[in-house]
């Protein structure tokens, strides 16, 4: 054996050892793909998976029987995918479903076939992972739109994230359209175990709603001061605006008439790259390293979100003076009635007197 080769072999064994010992612990990352007839956007989805470095990667794609040349694309990257299929199936969460019961890792998430993740992405939540052992699901604040053609279409930056503003339609409802970014979710296998081990299949639109509620019985979400992935504007998504946004009312609905209130009801915890950290731990930032700050009370969202709180004192001051327009009409018919009747009195008594 060669000098070099005896040497990498026990540097293999000596971390094999270190592994089955549990000094050193590499997390795995599932990512589920659920795909049908999106040829023009699956390719670019993919690849911003496969290219992500940094991290132990398990890419599962699930196609539902696409004939748009989709199954091609993925066949072309199937050598780096842990497992693929094409058949015909029941609907978009049902494919994530099936792509979860075969994924091995340690950490989930799922990328729709017309959104993107950013090259930083899965190293930036495995750092997060591996040095807050009280994160268990995290999203974006930070959260980027992209066009059909790929450039870039907006952004939007949300103040956190609680349960509390949850139910009160704060992170999605008709009243207000920031909804938690789907494709910059990550969650710990032992959170999905808890919730249930699969997206649950009481609504068909707002299932992934639903999931996030799921969550929250259990775990707070950590907001990332970090973009994470890009959500893509296309004309397919249009169909189910309508459906989607009346499941997410029923569901909000339902959950504030639920008395159950977790402990971390109203705590946030925001991780963010604190310029003023230093640390020697592989993979801290030259400029700093990340800290997390739990929140003691989500009060402050309501204060930052002006729009949402103008609208609920406007709303507020509408029905204040529609009480008060309604008990000056009262008043007003209440002396109408009483000069009526004095009137009448009036006119009756002269009538007597005139006899």
């Amino acid at each position: 054996m060669r000098r070099h080769d005896k040497a990498s072999c026990q540097v293999t064994c000596g971390l094999q050892r270190l592994l089955e010992i549990g000094e050193i612990f590499i997390m795995k990352f599932s990512i589920v793909t659920p795909s049908y007839n999106q040829a023009e956007f699956l390719e670019e989805a993919i690849c911003s998976v496969l290219d992500q470095k940094g991290v132990d990667l398990e890419y599962i794609v699930i196609d539902g029987g696409s004939t748009d040349g989709s199954v091609d694309i993925i066949r072309k990257y199937e050598g780096r995918l842990a497992f693929w299929c094409s058949e015909p199936d029941g609907g978009q969460y049902a494919a994530i479903n099936k792509g979860f019961e075969k994924a091995t890792g340690d950490v989930f998430a799922w990328l729709n076939s017309s959104d993107i993740y950013l090259p930083w992405s899965f190293s930036t939540v495995d750092t997060i992972f591996e040095r807050f052992a009280e994160v268990d699901w995290v999203a974006s604040m930070h959260k980027i739109c992209i066009d059909e053609m790929g450039r870039f279409a907006g952004f939007q930056k949300v103040p956190g994230f609680s349960r509390n503003a949850f139910i009160q339609g704060m992170h999605g409802s008709k009243a207000n359209p920031n909804f938690i970014q789907q494709e910059t979710c990550f969650w710990r296998r032992s959170l999905w175990e808890k919730a249930g081990g699969a997206i649950p299949g009481d609504y068909k639109f707002a299932a992934d709603f639903h999931l996030w509620a799921k969550f929250f019985e259990h775990a707070p979400l950590t907001g990332m001061e970090c973009p994470l992935a890009g959500f893509r504007y296309h004309g397919d998504q249009r169909s189910g605006v309508s459906h989607y946004m009346d499941e997410v009312e029923d569901l909000l609905s339902s959950m504030r008439k639920d008395e159950f209130e977790p402990l971390h009801h109203r705590i946030m915890p925001i991780a963010y790259l604190d310029p003023q950290k230093r640390s020697d731990v592989q993979g801290a930032a030259p400029s700093g390293d990340w800290s997390l700050n739990a929140m003691p009370n989500d009060n402050f969202i309501f204060e930052v979100d002006d729009a949402e709180a103008a609208l609920r004192k406007k709303e507020y001051i509408i029905r204040e003076l529609a009480e008060a327009c309604e008990k000056r009409l009262e008043l007003i018919g209440k002396l109408q009635m009483e000069n009526t009747l004095r009137a009448q009195v009036r006119k009756t008594i002269r009538g007597y007197f005139k006899k």
